[in-house]
């Protein structure tokens, strides 16, 4: 099967914000996208990615976080109507990240919006539903041999903060969610907004409850991380009870242009086969957008390690 990776896509701020809307940490934040984001995350750059994701007809696309920038009541609105017109919730789903939970907003009014793209196998019924809160997490898609298990590791946080964490509560649904999909012999891919590997994300940026995470896929194992949350491509591994498994950051969605460390857009496009041993083998192309065209290309393949090689 294919799987897409989207993430940090950064859709622009629709409308000026009121007065009141910045009487908290959003001020820092719309400042920070009049000054320098708003050129740094470019619909254009983002609509090509999109359009090309489209057209290679990924089995599933996991997008982990940061739909938005500073949680305003218009780009909730606007971010639920564009997920709609560009993917289809039955073969979609979605991470909150940071900026999707910049400031506490009501779950209705807020993240409940994209209610459509967190459906999950959340009960024996096998009904699918959505979180009904930021604590109701982590929701889980299966899709062919892979399982998916979406966490939230993105609460509201001081300014001058964009730390997450998953919380006990959390950790023990995933590691729960870990065994469940093991059992059933599918390949397990957790995915959520912020890196777990140390030394990825500065402290103001880190996962504070990593080590507890890191644990947990110790104990249980895992097959593959989907993160977002650096702008920049990470490629790196995890320990694991059955060994080094893949972690793969993706970068933004949305960049026009390279800037430092930074690539212009990106997409991941992750082929997963089951191996002749019983593991799976995991291949990436890494899509992306050409400034010079504005087309979008293969730039590099990366061949994963099967699991347990």
């Amino acid at each position: 099967m294919r799987i897409a990776h989207l993430t940090d896509l950064h859709l622009p701020i629709p409308v000026r914000p009121s007065s009141s809307d910045l009487l908290n940490k959003r001020i820092l934040g719309y400042l920070s996208w009049r000054r320098t984001r708003r050129h740094r995350h470019r619909i254009a750059a983002l609509e090509a990615i999109v359009a090309d994701c489209r057209r290679e007809a990924p089995d599933f696309t996991a997008i982990s976080g940061d739909l938005l920038n500073i949680s305003l009541a218009a780009e909730f609105s606007v971010g639920a109507q564009w997920l709609k017109d560009n993917f289809e919730g039955d073969s979609t789903a979605f991470a909150p990240g940071n900026h999707d939970s910049y400031v506490a907003v009501d779950w209705a009014n807020g993240l409940g919006m994209f209610s459509d793209y967190m459906l999950g196998e959340r009960a024996a019924d096998g009904i699918f539903r959505a979180p009904a809160g930021p604590e109701d997490f982590p929701f889980v898609r299966t899709v062919g041999d892979a399982g998916f298990i979406f966490a939230n590791s993105a609460p509201p946080t001081a300014p001058g903060l964009a730390t997450g964490r998953l919380g006990p509560g959390q950790i023990s649904r995933i590691e729960v969610e870990l065994d469940r999909l093991r059992a059933a012999g599918k390949c397990r891919i957790l995915v959520l907004h912020h890196p777990v590997t140390k030394g990825v994300a500065p402290r103001r940026k880190a996962l504070d409850d990593q080590d507890a995470l890191r644990k947990a896929i110790f104990d249980k194992g895992v097959d593959l991380i989907l993160h977002g949350h650096t702008h920049r491509p990470v490629w790196t591994t995890i320990e694991t009870r059955d060994g080094q498994r893949p972690v793969i950051g993706g970068a933004s969605a949305s960049h026009p242009c390279a800037h430092g460390a930074y690539r212009p857009a990106r997409y991941n496009l992750i082929s997963i086969v089951r191996a002749c041993n019983a593991t799976w083998r995991i291949d990436v192309d890494i899509r992306e957008f050409d400034p010079a065209n504005a087309s979008v290309r293969t730039v590099e393949t990366r061949a994963l390690s099967p699991a347990g090689s």
